[in-house]
């Protein structure tokens, strides 16, 4: 009779002791704007909040690729997914930094990946091969970039009636931002992010779960999104320049508006062009020092997208700018 009591119990203990799944995914999104990815690094402490805006930039992914080809077995074993002819990692890396750049609503993205695709839609359009290259436009920076660690273990720790286990991935994400004019490499950094899951079962009881291949989608977008505050902030340490679509009267127009981040009120800088002289020690042009002519007053936009869209301005001081001259935020 002592017996039976004491087997009941442990049949109620077990059947409490149901296994179950923790999903503990690291998501690096910031739960508040980040203020060093909002404002330029050079602008001082005391500068107004319409000087540390950030106003679009344009840019594009040129190529990821997939480098991580072995990783430490003590660690995440053998790298997986990897097709020489068809790059899937290097293409979703690239993707999601695509996506994110443009959710971030930080700047004007162009496809770089596809044009093949894009250049055969312009031919069903009536579009000529040189009509459709006319048409493409270039970039302030293009983002170069790889998978450098991409990778799995599992942890496990058996206990008297049960197994926990954790299962991790782990990536990491290298990039870097090039000048298209020069090929210069001006801007370089990484991502890191990993992904958990954690699991207990009862032993013999759902114990040889396999690995949740999901938690590999989340660790790669976790070390990209770790990455888009850094080439934000270092895209917003060079000013932000436009140019004089056209001077009508009193109104001077310069191409950029509301969808760009300019707002009414804000004052531009009309600039002369420092003269480009080529470096011999370098081989690179160096530009010497703007010259400030006045200063324009934004009253007013026009336009329905950040591409078309313009601003109307009014000349605060200095004399009647041409489209020659440089605008600058």
């Amino acid at each position: 009779m002592i017996r039976f009591p004491f087997f009941l119990a442990f049949l109620l203990f077990c059947t409490s002791c149901a296994s179950y799944d923790k999903r503990d995914v690291v998501d690096s999104r910031p739960t508040a704007p980040n203020p060093a990815a909002q404002a330029p690094t050079n602008l001082s402490a005391a500068s107004s909040s319409t000087s540390a805006r950030i106003l679009k930039r344009k840019i594009a992914v040129a190529r990821f690729t997939n480098e991580a080809r072995t990783m430490s077995a003590s660690l995440f074993g053998e790298a997986y997914n990897r097709d020489p002819n068809f790059d899937r990692l290097g293409k979703q890396a690239a993707d999601m930094l695509s996506t994110e750049l443009t959710r971030s609503g930080k700047f004007i993205v162009l496809e770089r990946q596809d044009l093949n695709k894009l250049e055969a839609e312009s031919e069903l359009m009536g579009l000529s091969r040189e009509q459709f290259k006319q048409s493409m436009v270039g970039v302030d920076a293009l983002i170069f970039g790889s998978i450098a660690e991409f990778g799995r273990k599992d942890v496990g720790e058996v206990q008297m009636f049960s197994r926990s286990r954790q299962q991790i991935a782990h990536a990491k994400v290298n990039a870097r931002l090039v000048d298209p004019r020069t090929g210069h490499a001006f801007f370089s950094d990484d991502g890191a992010g990993d992904a958990r899951l954690e699991q207990s079962t009862i032993l013999g009881l759902g114990d040889r779960a396999t690995f949740d291949s999901t938690l590999n989608d989340k660790a790669l977008s976790a070390a990209v999104v770790n990455l888009i505050d850094k080439l934000i902030n270092k895209l917003a340490d060079k000013p932000w320049t436009t140019s004089i679509l056209t001077v009508e009267g009193p109104n001077v127009i310069v191409s950029g508006g509301s969808r760009q981040g300019l707002r009414v009120g804000d004052r531009l800088k009309v600039m002369t062009a420092g003269k480009v002289i080529k470096s011999p020690q370098t081989g690179f042009n160096v530009q010497l020092p703007h010259t400030q002519l006045g200063e324009l007053e934004v009253l007013s936009f026009f336009g329905d997208s950040e591409t078309n869209e313009g601003s109307i301005c009014r000349i605060v001081n200095g004399p009647t700018p041409t489209t020659d001259h440089m605008i600058q935020f």
